[in-house]
């Protein structure tokens, strides 16, 4: 899809294969869609990143505990109850957690200090101590914190081969991001290693077995280029996208409809099947497919008829789903040069629409997921009071 005036907007595959979400929000969209949204797209958004710390105890406070006297738990009616703590009281919890042999609470402190929450400022050197303290106790994930630690000099000097050797572990008791991690190390020759494509491979497939979906991404972009030293296998890259997009994973979603529509990797030229597959990726608010979906319209259209105001309206908003930059604004006002008013006012009231109606969902589903667990922790409490 080329357009005109020095606009080119093809179909965009997103090499690294990650996109952030509501970036920015311009005026035509309600400004609670961005916080409700974070939430409804949240399954489908790209895998947390590898390389940061990972929990293995909670990182909220738990169920009926409220450090700003608001978090509900069921009292044994089954009706919401509030334990309030300070941020202090909560901080000695978890110590009493720990004394009494909960290795887990070590990281959640671990992951406090790291990230300055609860009213505790931001303590790396804190945050390595907890670290260690559960890497010694081995629990998982400090393997893996003080390895991060130590890669980024977070409360330490850097020392790569203490990250290696940390990640190593990690990844030997399971942690799925640190398989991934190790991949990315092994592919690009990180921290002091040597590049090795097998064992890049090798881990890349374990973090996706573990259900690290950004792993699985990479992994069939490798096969499909053929690059980093991974063999080209495009059936083993074009199969590992369809699987993805079966689970609605709308990055592959929006690769697969790129493909389509360019007719690459021994798949069949087909336009209308390319549409359908950036309208599904734009449908789960995606915006790379809705910045192709408006490149769509503009360029192709249904039936080869061109559409400027479906065009301007998934510009608009792919724009707010972290399109925002030059060649969209110039594409945008191309689009509004050439369009009368009534059609621009049509297409802005289109993308409102829309916002309106994925408000409308995300509020829904959030209501059914409250009416869910307040029902689950109902049906607890009877049980626990039968006991």
């Amino acid at each position: 899809m080329t357009g005109t005036a020095g606009t080119s907007l093809g179909p965009v595959r997103d090499r690294n294969l990650t996109e952030t979400l509501m970036r920015h929000l311009s005026p035509v969209l309600p400004a609670a869609l961005a916080l409700a949204l974070t939430f409804a797209l949240a399954a489908t958004a790209p895998a947390q990143d590898a390389s940061a710390p990972q929990a293995g105890g909670q990182l909220t406070p738990p169920p009926g505990v409220s450090t700003s006297g608001t978090t509900p738990a069921a009292n044994a009616e089954g009706q919401p109850q509030v334990r309030t703590l300070t941020p202090e009281q909560y901080m000695a919890e978890l110590l009493l957690q720990i004394e009494q042999g909960d290795n887990n609470a070590m990281i959640t402190l671990g992951i406090i200090y790291e990230r300055g929450q609860f009213g505790i400022d931001i303590n790396f050197g804190k945050s390595l101590e907890w670290f260690t303290k559960a890497a010694e106790a081995n629990v998982p994930e400090g393997h893996f914190n003080t390895a991060y630690a130590y890669q980024v000099g977070e409360g330490t000097a850097p020392d790569f081969k203490k990250a290696l050797d940390g990640y190593l572990k990690a990844a030997e008791l399971k942690v799925p991001q640190a398989y991934h991690r190790l991949a990315e190390i092994y592919l690009l020759g990180k921290i002091g290693v040597t590049a090795d494509p097998k064992a890049a491979v090798s881990y890349y497939e374990q973090a996706s077995k573990a259900g690290i979906i950004q792993a699985e991404l990479t992994l069939a972009d490798l096969y499909l280029n053929g690059r980093n030293g991974v063999a080209q296998d495009t059936d083993k890259g074009i199969q590992l996208l369809n699987s993805l997009s079966e689970r609605n994973v709308p990055q592959a979603i929006n690769y697969l409809g790129a493909i389509y529509y360019l007719g690459q990797w021994n798949q069949p030229k087909d336009v209308a099947k390319s549409k359908e597959n950036f309208q599904k990726a734009a449908d789960l608010g995606f915006g790379l497919a809705m910045k192709n979906l408006a490149a769509y319209y503009k360029n192709t259209g249904d039936n080869d008829k061109p559409n400027q105001t479906l065009a301007l309206q998934w510009a608009i908003l792919s724009v707010n789903f972290g399109q925002n930059n030059q060649e969209m604004g110039a594409f945008i006002q191309e689009l509004r040069g050439s369009m009368k008013a009534e059609e621009i006012q049509a297409a802005e009231a289109a993308a409102q629409k829309w916002a309106n109606d994925k408000v409308r969902e995300v509020t829904e589903a959030q209501a059914a997921a409250q009416k869910a667990a307040a029902d689950a922790a109902a049906q607890k409490a009877e049980a626990d009071k039968k006991k």
